[in-house]
């Protein structure tokens, strides 16, 4: 429920709010893009931070944070009356307060209640990114077509605190905090276990729990973040610019704002298979697959002169694997990395995702404003969707549970 939120009002939902901003404030599509390109330099600062804060207070509390100010957020936007104050309420409370609020502290609670199936776990808690662009969006897209974008806005802010912030008290950070383990088991049954291996000679198995100095110095966290990075650069421009892309290739703004929808509605399938593929095949394969497949989708709308409903469907369909690659790969970085520092690790990635995508929609604005339309988008895109598939194929693997001696018998 709470990454409902950061895609039916933000990373889709600007995409129908994107074209009236622009055109209420008389501004052009680089100059609209520019706070989305300057937010991530705020981002790639406040994700760590916001992981220590995960990993020290709970997710709880960061996600009443993030309620309380993504609320207030909306509600000044719809009062801006001038470029410079968009830019303020955007940049300063709306962005960071989204970004930081919400699925970080979705995905910290997931990886640390589950440990079996932990790809279709984490693929499950983010199917409210499917219903916030599924329904969200469109609703959103209706409400500013009846009722204005400003009006539209309001409600979005008094909406959020009256869901979210009573929300946040029922969000439980760990298992241990509900006298469990992971996947809701009794608090004694991980020592029963391994009392039952001790029985019967076996190696005691524990999770892996390696330090943040130790995750950082491996390669594979590295190239995991290279490959989200390289993903997060990319739809950091063609999420707030993809109903201009549509309208640009044929649709109507009306027809697109309501199509866009469509798109996170096929990440629910999309995800939940490769999450299925990646609790029984190498994660790294799947990851990969995903960005291979995205890299297909852009090439494919690259191709086309104008577009038909049907054809940007089977384009959101092979865009959604780019989604399912996300899954898979925080479902790695728990398993791979342990529990303990998931938030930290978590937000230096986001840092950096944050950090490369710094330049990203102003670019594709400018594209647009210079050429008239998105070519020179969508050809880099193809490219570096399917480099980031590579990194994932290419990923060493990091031991995923480590194997501790029996204690050896006395004799006395």
């Amino acid at each position: 429920m709470a990454n409902a939120v950061p895609t039916g009002f933000y990373y889709v939902g600007f995409s129908v709010l994107f074209l009236p901003i622009s055109r209420d404030l008389g501004v052009s599509r680089a100059a609209a893009s520019l706070p989305f390109s300057l937010v991530r330099l705020i981002s790639a600062v406040q994700s760590p931070l916001i992981g220590v804060l995960l990993d020290r207070i709970g997710p709880a509390k960061v996600l009443f944070a993030g309620s309380l100010f993504a609320g207030l957020g909306f509600v000044l936007l719809s009062q801006v009356n001038g470029y410079v104050m968009f830019l303020l309420v955007f940049m300063i409370v709306l962005a960071p307060a989204v970004l930081g609020g919400f699925d970080p502290p979705a995905m910290a609670t997931t990886s640390r209640w589950f440990s079996r199936k932990r790809s279709l776990a984490i693929s499950i808690a983010v199917m409210g990114f499917g219903f916030g662009g599924a329904v969200v969006t469109p609703s959103l897209a209706v409400a500013i077509d009846a009722f204005g974008w400003r009006n539209t806005t309001l409600v979005a802010g008094v909406l959020i605190w009256a869901i979210y912030i009573p929300l946040s008290t029922r969000l439980y950070g760990t298992p241990e905090a509900r006298g469990l383990q992971p996947d809701g088991e009794p608090s004694d049954a991980l020592s029963q276990n391994n009392k039952a291996r001790q029985e019967r000679s076996d190696p005691v198995v524990s999770p892996a729990e390696l330090t943040a100095n130790e995750a950082l110095r491996t390669s594979s966290f590295w190239l995991l973040t290279a490959s989200l990075a390289m993903r997060g650069m990319i739809f950091s421009a063609l999420l707030i610019h993809m109903v201009a892309i549509m309208v640009s290739k044929g649709l109507e703004e009306a027809t697109a704002g309501l199509l866009i929808g469509v798109f996170p509605l096929t990440w629910m399938p999309v995800a939940l298979s490769m999450a299925w593929l990646g609790d029984r095949w190498s994660r790294r394969r799947v990851a990969a697959l995903g960005g291979f497949v995205s890299a297909l989708g852009i090439l494919l709308l690259l191709l086309l002169g104008t577009v038909g409903i049907g054809q940007m469907i089977l384009v959101f369909v092979l865009l959604s694997a780019s989604e399912g690659s996300w899954i898979v790969a925080w479902a790695m970085l728990a398993e791979e990395f342990g529990r303990k520092n998931f938030g930290l690790l978590r937000g230096v990635i986001m840092g950096t995702v944050s950090l490369m995508s710094v330049g990203a929609p102003f670019y594709a604005g400018w594209i647009f404003d210079k050429f008239g339309d998105y070519q020179w988008l969508l050809v880099p895109s193809t490219i570096v969707l399917a480099l980031a598939g590579f990194l994932n194929w290419i990923m060493p693997e990091v031991r995923p549970t480590l194997r501790l001696k029996r204690p050896s018998s006395t004799t006395g």
